[in-house]
């Protein structure tokens, strides 16, 4: 018979941690120990920061047809290196997949325009004015989500997708605009529980709340990282405003440094890879300087990047022309809107490399491998 006494729990419990999910099921049938161990929701948390640390990106882009179908390519890759990359442009632009990057998965939803939600944990969301579903890319299973009672009511609306670790939980959040002073929204939450040797979703009804917002929020929807959703003021001086899944309450931040009062500046923020980064364009130089929240509730800023946009941007843009896809320590992969092109800065070259013009429209999500059964 199997035994595992010859180990300390605290390291069984962290080699299991960095196994594989589709391994984790059959080792819950090994032994009452590993089936205990696994069912726990502190496994589940920690399989999934480990599992932050891998690389992968999921990126999604949507081919508009004349009708209302609209084609999503799901292709993903490991790390952005250079022969990633290169495999990654083959796919994007030639329609040809090499060994590096996965063949891509074809989706096809109802409605004028699909967006896709991340929340930096196993599952996507697409989201139309029509449909909602969720995605595992990892298993390839998709699941449809029953729309909000006032969904079809009314048009002003944002939606929003994340993930709470702490509760292990995903929640939609349908925001209906304006924010303030009172912000209204619908709630469904996702929870996973444990049930015959498998992790399920426990879905609940849409919940209608509100909440006070003393805040003038950008009309845009917000950017996710690590249960919390965050938006750019109006009002200047730019605050940095957050929304909190697991408390449904907003909170400011400490702003970085570059978020002065200067009419020369437009400011971005981005939510890649479970972390929050603030984006600082600079049209009269041109550059923009790339800043990442370290620590708690804003508690400290870094700059990672400085990159000279010179020899990039050919005419003058007075507003945001940059839309930020990936973010690394060794690269930043980033796309220039008008006209719309792709573009790699790798870091140690203090380079800007152009990978070609896009036609249709690019979005990256970001995912991790998952125990949770659809």
């Amino acid at each position: 018979m199997f035994s595992s006494s010859f180990l300390p729990l605290e390291v069984i419990i962290r080699i299991l941690s960095f196994l594989p999910s589709k391994i984790l099921p059959k080792l819950r049938l090994v032994s009452k120990q590993f089936n205990s161990i696994i069912s726990e929701p502190y496994f589940l948390r920690l399989h999934h920061s480990h599992a932050l640390n891998s690389s992968f990106i999921l990126t999604a882009f949507t081919v508009s047809n004349k009708s209302l179908d609209v084609q999503l390519k799901l292709l993903s890759y490991t790390k952005p290196n250079q022969t990633a990359l290169t495999a990654f442009r083959t796919s994007l632009f030639e329609e040809r997949y090499l060994e590096q990057t996965q063949k891509p998965i074809t989706k096809s939803f109802l409605g004028d325009k699909v967006k896709v939600l991340s929340s930096n944990h196993q599952l996507i969301c697409f989201v139309t004015a029509k449909e909602h579903f969720l995605f595992d890319p990892i298993k390839q299973k998709t699941l449809e989500i029953s729309q909000s009672p006032s969904a079809s009511s009314s048009s002003s609306t944002l939606t929003s997708f994340g993930f709470v670790s702490s509760t292990s939980q995903y929640k939609i959040i349908r925001f209906f605009l304006p924010y303030n002073p009172i912000c209204k929204f619908e709630t469904l939450t996702l929870s996973i529980k444990e049930r015959n040797y498998k992790h399920h979703l426990e879905i609940s009804p849409w919940t209608s709340q509100e909440t006070e917002c003393h805040y003038l929020l950008q009309p845009y929807p917000p950017v996710h990282a690590d249960g919390l959703l965050y938006w750019t003021t109006k009002e200047s001086p730019t605050k940095i405003v957050s929304f909190s899944l697991e408390h449904e309450k907003f909170s400011v931040l400490p702003p970085p440094p570059c978020f002065e009062d200067n009419p020369n500046h437009d400011f971005s923020l981005c939510g890649i890879r479970g972390k929050l980064w603030a984006v600082d364009y600079k049209s009269l130089e041109p550059n923009m300087e790339i800043w990442m929240m370290n620590g708690s509730n804003g508690s400290a800023w870094v700059k990672t990047h400085r990159i000279d946009l010179k020899e990039t941007l050919t005419r003058y843009y007075r507003s945001f022309p940059i839309r930020i896809h990936d973010i690394e320590c060794d690269c930043v992969f980033f796309q220039v809107l008008y006209p719309s092109r792709v573009k790699i800065y790798y870091t140690s070259r203090n380079e800007v490399k152009d990978y070609g013009e896009l036609n249709h429209e690019l979005q990256c999500c970001y995912y991790t491998d998952g125990l949770l059964s659809l």
